[in-house]
């Protein structure tokens, strides 16, 4: 009698390959995402970033927006990723001119935070002041240059 050999399955031989395969793939192809993503992080910050230069510049060109020369408003990046706006711009921009909705500064559910490491690492500034000598408003930019990107 002919004994039957039953080949319906994968060796254990096949499995460990094929798991070794994967393993190489991930430890090639993880550092590329994290790359990507972080790339990814970088850009948005950036953009945001841009948002609030540009809505700074709308509020200092603008004489409804009724700043108080004696202030100096500030809107910084936190190394936690929150964005801090000084109380009174964040009333300029959202309220008065309606650059900005208010759900952008409201906290930890802030839709305006920054993302990457590199961001939260330079903690840059954009600072809004009064120039009494040539009677115009300035808006100063700190770790970051006026396209929102990190000054290198």
């Amino acid at each position: 009698m002919k004994k039957e050999m039953n080949n319906k399955g994968f060796s254990l031989v096949e499995l460990i390959i094929v798991i070794a395969i994967m393993v190489i793939l991930v430890a090639v192809l993880a550092p590329q995402y994290l790359r990507y993503v972080e790339k990814s992080r970088v850009s948005t910050d950036t953009q945001t970033m841009v948002e609030f230069i540009n809505a700074c510049q709308v509020a200092a060109a603008d004489p409804e927006a009724e700043l108080d020369t004696s202030k100096t408003y500030e809107v910084k990046a936190k190394n936690d990723g929150t964005i801090e706006v000084s109380g009174d711009l964040q009333t300029v921009l959202t309220d008065k001119l309606g650059l900005m909705a208010s759900t952008d500064f409201s906290g930890s559910n802030s839709t305006s935070k920054v993302q990457s490491t590199a961001y939260k690492t330079a903690a840059p500034t954009i600072t809004l002041k009064f120039d009494s000598t040539a009677k115009l408003w300035k808006v100063i930019t700190t770790g970051i240059d006026n396209s929102g990107a990190l000054n290198s």
